[in-house]
């Protein structure tokens, strides 16, 4: 796949889907990726690429920097965590903007930014379930996943295998956020190639679902 295809129907035509994931900042920034699934076979299965991300501590601009790759890529949904209160906030206020600017003829029409939770986020450790599945994916003798020019291929080597069992949400983003989209469109195609073929809902966020998972 040419990952530096600046077309967005070019990526359209090499890819089977294009996805996005987002974490929030933790004890390093916050991030935002996107993937796109090879339409082609290898392996037994489609290959997933990084073909961009954004890092940063600032929560709105984060959100933002999300609506401009959800302009950008047009993914077909996005995978993050729902009930964050500063995020919920800050998406609330992008989409009131884009609402404004949608009623402008000659403003670019933005359609609202939506996140679709994971069930990763129910785990009360999650790094145990998420890193020996994304260091398989990229791992040089049978690689599924590439990274290409990734910070995360930095992030993976940082991580200390006697400290993966007590960590938590946060203290990698960035690999929360790739985990995230490869392991949920990893999960999407099984279902496919299943039979149960179920195409990704863009999900409109909902302040009161939210605070009514808040409550569990």
């Amino acid at each position: 796949m040419d990952v530096k295809t600046p077309n967005v129907q070019d990526l359209r035509d090499q890819c089977k889907a294009i996805w996005s994931a987002v974490a929030w900042p933790g004890k390093r920034p916050g991030c935002a990726v996107v993937l796109g699934m090879d339409r082609k076979e290898h392996l037994g299965n489609h290959d997933i690429h990084v073909l961009d991300e954004y890092e940063t501590f600032d929560t709105r601009q984060l959100v933002r920097q999300c609506g401009a790759l959800d302009l950008k890529y047009l993914p077909d949904c996005w995978i993050g965590q729902w009930d964050n209160d500063a995020a919920s906030g800050f998406i609330s206020e992008m989409d009131k903007e884009y609402e404004q600017r949608n009623r402008c003829r000659s403003a670019v029409h933005r359609r609202q930014f939506s996140l679709q939770p994971t069930a990763i986020l129910e785990m009360e450790h999650i790094y145990p379930f998420i890193l020996p599945q994304i260091k398989a994916l990229v791992d040089p003798n049978r690689r599924r996943l590439f990274l290409h020019d990734s910070k995360m291929a930095a992030y993976l080597g940082d991580i200390e295998e006697s400290e993966i069992a007590e960590m938590a949400l946060g203290e990698f983003p960035a690999v929360e956020s790739l985990a995230f989209g490869v392991i949920e469109m990893r999960r999407w195609i099984e279902r496919e190639n299943r039979g149960q073929y179920t195409p990704p809902q863009r999900q409109n966020y909902n302040p009161l679902w939210a605070a009514l998972r808040r409550r569990r």
